[in-house]
C-alpha cells in the first residue's frame, strides 16, 4: 500500500465526528495501553507467577520482543504523526521513535495466542481491535498493524509456543 493511501485511511480514521471523538479517543487509548510493552511484561511476569506459563514461555516471548524492536530501528519508520503534520498523535504513553512493524500489534497476537493456548481464553479479537487502535491514535500505518500481525504469526508458525 502507498503511503500517501495509508495517510488518507489514517485522516479518515480520526475524522469522527467531534460530539464522540473524546470516548471514542479514550477507549482507544485504553485498548492500546492494554499491550503495552510495559503492561505487556507485567501481564507476563503475573501468569508465570501463577504458574499459567513456564520459564520457556517467558524466554520465547522475551526474545520476540528483543526480535521487534530489533526490526523497527533496522527499519526506522518514521511514525505517521512525524510524516505528516495533518496527523493528530492522540496517544499518551511514551513510544519508541519508529512505527514499522506495530509492536502493541504483535504482542495482542502473541497474549491472544497465550491466553487461548494456556488458560482457554478466546481473545482473538484483540490484535484487531489493537490494531485499529494504533491507526487511530496516529501512531501507525495500516501496514504496520498488517506487519505486526504478520510478523507474530510467522514466528509462532516456526516455533513450538
Amino acid at each position: 500500500m502507498e503511503e500517501d493511501a495509508e495517510i488518507n485511511i489514517i485522516k479518515d480514521i480520526q475524522a469522527l465526528p467531534g460530539k464522540y471523538k473524546e470516548i471514542i479517543t479514550k477507549i482507544m487509548r485504553l485498548i492500546s495501553a492494554s499491550v503495552h510493552h510495559k503492561i505487556y511484561i507485567f501481564i507476563i511476569l503475573i501468569l508465570f507467577y501463577l504458574k499459567k506459563i513456564n520459564t520457556s514461555q517467558v524466554l520465547f516471548l522475551g526474545t520476540c520482543q528483543f526480535i521487534i524492536f530489533t526490526i523497527k530501528f533496522v527499519v526506522k519508520r518514521l511514525r505517521p504523526f512525524d510524516s505528516d503534520k495533518d496527523i493528530v498523535l492522540l496517544e499518551n504513553m511514551n513510544y519508541d521513535p519508529y512505527s514499522f512493524p506495530s509492536g502493541h500489534t504483535f504482542n495482542a497476537v502473541l497474549l491472544s495466542v497465550i491466553l487461548k493456548k494456556n488458560l482457554n481464553i478466546n481473545l482473538s479479537f484483540l490484535p484487531f481491535l489493537v490494531g485499529i487502535s494504533r491507526i487511530y491514535l496516529g501512531v501507525h500505518y495500516p501496514s504496520d498493524v498488517l506487519g505486526g500481525i504478520i510478523l507474530a504469526k510467522i514466528i509462532l508458525n516456526y516455533s513450538n509456543f
